[in-house]
């Protein structure tokens, strides 16, 4: 299948779980990049092949919503907004900045499979 992941997440805890929880979906996707940020999310998502990105929200440098709203300035790639913002404002909010989806934390691998099914149109 070869879809590659960008996951964007200050917590290097929460990108290990991520990434696990992605495999479990058995749906045979790689996390091919991390970053801890949104501005390293940015030169990634500018040098690399990339099919998805799961982005958080609070993060240092760029936050998940600056991120999103700069990605969509030259990239299509598909954005999941994975917080734990939970609010229906929050979610507008990154929805009208760009965002493909919104999934709150904590989630399931039955979530993930379910926005990567919807995006990666697999």
């Amino acid at each position: 299948m070869n879809k590659r992941i960008l996951l964007v997440d200050d917590s290097a805890v929460m990108r290990k779980l991520v990434t696990r929880a992605i495999r479990q979906t058995g749906l045979g996707v790689d996390v091919a990049a991390e970053a801890g940020n949104g501005k390293e999310a940015l030169g990634m998502l500018s040098s690399q092949q990339i099919d998805l990105v799961f982005c958080d929200w609070n993060m240092p440098e760029m936050n998940g919503l600056e991120f999103i709203a700069e990605a969509r300035k030259t990239h299509k790639t598909p954005i999941v907004m994975l917080t734990t913002e939970g609010t229906a404002e929050k979610s507008q909010q990154a929805l009208a900045a760009g965002a493909d989806a919104y999934l709150t934390k904590p989630f399931t691998p039955e979530d993930l499979q379910q926005k990567l099914k919807l995006l990666l149109k697999i």
